[in-house]
């Protein structure tokens, strides 16, 4: 049974919104100086303000962190100016493992016995399930306060998603569940296989502990990373020289006290500009009130002050910017990807 509400004060909770990411795949929309977690969608706010609006009703503002890379630290901290408590700053991207690490011992010289939430910022999640988002937290919350585990969030598959990993977990008396593998993103004959087994979620990569717990399986997993992060901190040697990994690779898939709590809120991966402009379609905050279409369909037009004229297309992404015109098939949104990688290693770096 799911509390009704988060039970407020009761319990030390940090919640850490990771916030380093560059969101190539929303090129040109997402940019250097303005990452994907700085983009709004859906009610007209950043995804990063709509982290951390779900996540008052949890804990205190100022254990809400947010945990960025130096190249984002400036621009968050405008956006965000009081309505967190503290960011964690890295001096440069190391994936989320060293991220995770790092932020866990700055709470844990606050508060040894901290119960902490990591979770990043870009999904989107509607804010009629934010309610629902926060009691399924609290049962997370009552769970790992008495067991010495990680427990992840993953959400019951609704479709069988090709661009998702998953979690099998092994059927118990009660949820939380004991996690027994991770699996990358699926075919689609073998996503549709997982729909159907009833113990495959979406891993959505939140997921929470008591801080002591955290600091230990790193201790015990990923020595190195935590040495690496240990002598950082202590100004022994840099951030470049610690290992560059993701929390899936250097914990989850190694640690044995792992526990998944399948939900049922609705979440979405903003993960490229198909399913980004997707959503503003559904909030009407599309830029395509000039539009015009000849035997065309299914298009997704966000172009601000510009009649745009289509004739004998469909199923296209098109996107302005003031120096960027995208145009892709709906299909090949993934590809944009690519687009970047191209800016990175020619003559056009400026557009990143």
């Amino acid at each position: 049974m799911i509390a009704a509400t988060p039970k407020i004060g009761s319990r030390s909770i940090y919640c850490v919104i990771l916030a380093g990411g560059s969101g190539e795949r929303l090129w040109p929309l997402s940019r250097k100086n303005k990452p994907k977690q700085l983009l709004e969608v859906g009610e007209q706010k950043t995804l990063l303000e709509q982290a951390i609006e779900r996540l008052k009703p949890i804990t205190s503002q100022d254990k809400i962190w947010i945990c960025t890379t130096q190249q984002h630290a400036d621009a968050i901290s405008v956006m965000t100016k009081d309505s967190v408590g503290h960011m964690v700053v890295e001096p440069g991207a190391r994936n989320t493992g060293p991220a995770i690490l790092l932020s866990c011992l700055e709470i844990y010289k606050k508060d040894p016995n901290a119960l902490v939430l990591f979770l990043p910022a870009d999904p989107f999640i509607p804010p009629h399930d934010y309610g629902l988002f926060a009691d399924f937290l609290d049962h997370a919350f009552d769970f790992v306060a008495q067991e010495d585990r990680i427990t992840l969030l993953g959400v019951k598959p609704t479709f069988p998603a090709t661009g998702y990993g998953y979690i099998e977990f092994a059927q118990g008396n009660q949820a939380p569940y004991i996690v027994e593998k991770f699996h990358e993103k699926p075919s689609q004959s073998v996503a549709e296989q997982y729909l159907s087994s009833g113990t495959m979620l979406w891993n959505i990569g939140m997921f929470c502990a008591k801080v002591s717990v955290f600091i230990d399986e790193f201790k015990n997993v990923a020595p190195i990373m935590y040495q690496g992060v240990v002598d950082y901190m202590a100004r022994v040697s840099s951030y470049d020289s610690v290992v560059a990994d993701s929390v899936d690779y250097a914990i989850m898939e190694k640690s044995s006290k792992i526990s998944v709590l399948p939900v049922d809120f609705s979440w979405c991966d903003v993960g490229n500009i198909e399913i980004f402009l997707s959503i503003k379609e559904q909030y009407g905050a599309l830029h395509n009130k000039k539009v015009l279409e000849v035997e065309s369909g299914n298009n997704l037009v966000d172009v601000p002050d510009t009649l745009v004229a289509l004739i004998g297309v469909h199923d296209l992404c098109i996107v302005r910017t003031n120096e960027v015109l995208l145009i892709t098939k709906r299909d090949d949104a993934e590809k944009v990807r690519a687009i970047v990688q191209m800016l990175k290693q020619g003559a056009f770096k400026d557009y990143l």
